[in-house]
C-alpha cells in the first residue's frame, strides 16, 4: 500500500522551475482528412492539476500527446512560457530544449517486465540522457518516495498491478520534470491500487509538478484534480474549476429520500406540480431538479405537511462532475 512520504524527490533549482505556463492557440490536429483535435485554446498555469474528460475517441490521448510534443499541430501553435524571460517557447520547434522539464505515462505499461525496479528507472534515465551518478541519486530519492524502495531489486513482473504503474510513474519522473502528463492512469486497477496510484498522483503535484491527466473515470478526476477539460469530437466544450463548471448547471439538484413506496407515489404527484423542469425516479430517493431550489423547497414542505407524509431526509446539492460531464456530452449541436 502507498502511503504519502515526507521525503522530496524536486528540488527548487532554476533548472526545474522554468515553466510558468503553457498555452494552447487555435490548435488542430488531423490525420489525412480526418480532424482529431479542432481549435483548442487552453492554458495551464504551473502547479495546476488538470483532468480531461471525453468519451473513447474524443481525443483525449492525441492532446496529450500535443501538450507533451509527440505530435506537432496541423494548425495552431502550443508554447510554454518561461519564468525567466516570459516568452513563449514553440513546443514543437524547440522541443530538444522543453523535453527534459516534460514527463509522460502512457495507458500501456512502458515498462521492461524483466528488469527488475531499479534497471528500469535506469534505462528511463539514460533515456533522459542522464549521468548515471544522477540517474542513482535520482532513483533513490523517487524509491523512497512512492515507498518501493524495499522493492528496488524485484523483478517488474513480480510486482502487483498497482506497483507496476507506481514504477510507469516513476520511470516518468526520473529526470526531474516540471509537468506529468498521464493517459487513462487508474486503466484496469482494482480499487486499493486505484486508490494508491490516485494518492501518489496527489503527492506528485504537491512538490509543485504540473499534473495533466487523461481519463474515462470521472470520479477519480473529481477527487484530484482542480481543473478539468471536457473534450467532445475533438472540440474543447469546457475547461474551468468544478464551481465554474457546476454555474450554468445551478437547477440545484433538491434530492429527496423516501422511506416508502407509498410516499414516493404521493410525492411525485406532489411535484408534478412544483417549479421543476424533471423528476427523476431513483428508487429509494426522487430527484428534482429546479430553477429555483428555494421555492420549490417552500412549496414542496407546505405540501408535505398538509398531506401528513414523512421524509426520511432531504437536502439540495449541486450537480456532480458526472452530471455535468453528460450532459454536456449529450447536448446537440
Amino acid at each position: 500500500m502507498y502511503r504519502r512520504s515526507s521525503k522530496t524527490f524536486i528540488n527548487n533549482s532554476s533548472l526545474f522551475n522554468i515553466v510558468e505556463f503553457i498555452q494552447l492557440k487555435e490548435v488542430s490536429k488531423s490525420f489525412g482528412r480526418k480532424t482529431i483535435i479542432q481549435d483548442v485554446n487552453l492554458t495551464i498555469k504551473d502547479g495546476e492539476i488538470w483532468g480531461v474528460l471525453g468519451n473513447s475517441g474524443s481525443g483525449k490521448t492525441t492532446l496529450l500527446n500535443l501538450l507533451s510534443g509527440f505530435l506537432q499541430p496541423s494548425v495552431g501553435e502550443i508554447g510554454y512560457f518561461s519564468r525567466i524571460d516570459n516568452q513563449p517557447k514553440n513546443l514543437y520547434t524547440n522541443f530538444h530544449k522543453i523535453k527534459r522539464h516534460i514527463g509522460f505515462t502512457p495507458q500501456h505499461s512502458a515498462i521492461y517486465p524483466k528488469l527488475t525496479v531499479k534497471e528500469n528507472l535506469l534505462h528511463f534515465g539514460q533515456l533522459y540522457g542522464l549521468k548515471k551518478e544522477t540517474i542513482i541519486e535520482n532513483a533513490k530519492s523517487l524509491l523512497h518516495f512512492t515507498g518501493l524502495y524495499e522493492d528496488r531489486d524485484k523483478i517488474a513482473d513480480h510486482l502487483s498491478e498497482g506497483m507496476r504503474k507506481r514504477l510507469d510513474i516513476m520511470c516518468s519522473l526520473i529526470h526531474k520534470p516540471r509537468i506529468l502528463f498521464l493517459d487513462e492512469p487508474t486503466a484496469n486497477l482494482g480499487p486499493i491500487a486505484e486508490r494508491d496510484v490516485l494518492a501518489l498522483i496527489e503527492a506528485v503535484n504537491a512538490q509543485g509538478v504540473t499534473v495533466v491527466m487523461a481519463s474515462h473515470n470521472l470520479e477519480n478526476v473529481e477527487r484530484v484534480c482542480t481543473k478539468f477539460a471536457i473534450i467532445k469530437d475533438g472540440k474543447l466544450r469546457s475547461y474551468q474549476m468544478l464551481d465554474e463548471l457546476q454555474r450554468p448547471f445551478l437547477k440545484d439538484n433538491v434530492s429527496i429520500n423516501i422511506k416508502t413506496s407509498k410516499e414516493k407515489d404521493q410525492l411525485i404527484a406532489i411535484a408534478k406540480k412544483l417549479p421543476v423542469s424533471r423528476i427523476v425516479d431513483q428508487g429509494n430517493q426522487l430527484v428534482l431538479d429546479s430553477v429555483d431550489p428555494g421555492k420549490t423547497m417552500s412549496k414542496l414542505l407546505d405540501s408535505i405537511e398538509s398531506e401528513g407524509l414523512y421524509l426520511h431526509d432531504l437536502d439540495v446539492r449541486k450537480p456532480t462532475l458526472r452530471e455535468i460531464f453528460e450532459k454536456i456530452v449529450e447536448d446537440k449541436e
